[in-house]
């Protein structure tokens, strides 16, 4: 969905979910997506370690008012469900991440991204290249549809579409 809150703080140190929410709230996440549609008390169970009904029940709220969840009421109990899928959400927040430090820091930042994809992972420096031959190829095909005069409806999509795949 579009109308999610974009990310307010990244935190270096922490790991994982935790980088983008407290520590419960991260925790609260991971159950809701699994569960998909659960109440409070079926986040309280899962979570065990006789958690705090009060205190899940506030921070699932809280995550509602930041559009991280949406609530609704079935009889007496209120179900909670992600606004995204975690997928859709972890390849926003990297999306926003990045585009910051483009942003902020341009070409320093990319240089930052291939020497920790080198340091982390030597075996993805290859499939970033390939990536980025690919988005090369995407953005030279939409240049020339759009330099010959022969946008069709559609075609820059279609052709991103085909890239993203």
């Amino acid at each position: 969905m579009t109308n999610s809150t974009p990310v307010q703080a990244f935190k270096l140190d922490q790991q994982g979910l935790e980088r983008i929410f407290g520590e419960l709230e991260a925790q609260i996440m991971e159950v809701v997506w699994r569960l998909n549609e659960p109440t409070v008390q079926d986040v309280c169970n899962a979570l065990g370690n006789d958690q705090n009904y009060k205190t899940t029940m506030t921070v699932m709220n809280r995550l509602v008012e930041k559009k991280i969840l949406v609530r609704r009421r079935v009889s007496r109990a209120f179900l909670y469900t992600p606004r995204e899928s975690k997928e859709i959400f972890l390849n926003r927040v990297s999306r926003e991440v990045a585009e910051g430090l483009l942003r902020d820091f341009g070409a320093l930042a990319i240089a930052q991204f291939v020497d920790a994809v080198t340091d982390i992972d030597p075996d993805r420096l290859a499939e970033l290249a390939r990536l980025v031959r690919l988005k090369a190829q995407i953005h030279q095909q939409q240049v020339q549809i759009r330099d010959s005069g022969n946008l069709a409806p559609g075609s820059a999509e279609d052709v991103t579409a085909e890239g993203n795949q």
